[in-house]
């Protein structure tokens, strides 16, 4: 399995720490965000990191030049224009045929959410927090009895909402197919700005096998977006699990 990591964005609401290094790799008590979700696949078999870069992306080459991991970096040419839906369509021709994690640069996760996915059902898998606390701009799921996922939207009213995307999915080499040719057809029609998130609803809406795995209580995890974000995780990820 393959894993590709969106890490082509500014990060604008980080600031002062992406004036001078692209979010990837602001340091999260001490370590990169870049190196944490590298080592949060350490118990999988990766065959390759797909890395879509874009802002600052020398400094993303240069994180990698000591590390023994295989990667493949993709430049994303319209970082500072368009959505992330675009920039994981950039890895379309890398990764034909092949089955893939896709994770954001700014998500921080322990080893055990991404063993669960890659045990799961489905040709894209959701990792889903299920809570009754989400507000309005969280990216928010309906799902089925069966697990499979209906709506995934903001817009979805948090009291009916199931829960939380939280930044990673698993793609089978077919599931990966299908949401590169979403995406595609979004940016044809002119949704350069749209969320990959768009997609998987999209595909859902039209009864593709979009499942939901859900996040366990005890699995700890945190999207950084802001300084806040940044501090909230620096405390969760204080003390490290072996």
């Amino acid at each position: 399995m393959n894993v590709v990591i969106l890490a082509a964005g500014i990060g604008s609401r980080l600031r002062p720490y992406t004036d001078t290094m692209p979010k990837s790799l602001v340091p999260l008590n001490g370590t990169p965000m870049l190196a944490r979700i590298i080592e949060s696949f350490r118990e999988l078999p990766v065959e390759r990191f797909y890395v879509v870069t874009g802002y600052r992306e020398d400094q993303i080459r240069a994180f990698f030049a000591d590390r023994e991991e295989r990667v493949t970096f993709i430049y994303n040419e319209r970082f500072d224009t368009a959505g992330n839906g675009y920039s994981l369509l950039c890895a379309r021709e890398a990764l034909s045929g092949k089955a893939f994690f896709k994770v954001d640069s700014d998500l921080v996760f322990e080893p055990a959410i991404a063993g669960r996915l890659a045990a799961a059902p489905g040709d894209v898998r959701v990792t889903v927090d299920v809570r009754d606390d989400m507000g309005e701009e969280e990216m928010k799921v309906k799902v089925d009895t069966e697990g499979r996922i209906v709506a995934f939207s903001k817009e979805i009213p948090p009291s009916e909402a199931w829960g939380e995307s939280i930044g990673i999915e698993f793609m089978s080499a077919e599931g990966g197919r299908v949401v590169f040719e979403e995406l595609a057809a979004m940016m044809d029609e002119g949704l350069t700005g749209a969320y990959y998130e768009e997609a998987y609803g999209r595909l859902a809406v039209k009864g593709a096998h979009v499942t939901a795995t859900r996040v366990m209580p005890e699995d700890r995890w945190y999207e950084i977006d802001n300084e806040e974000d940044l501090q909230g995780a620096s405390r969760l990820f204080a003390e490290e699990r072996r």
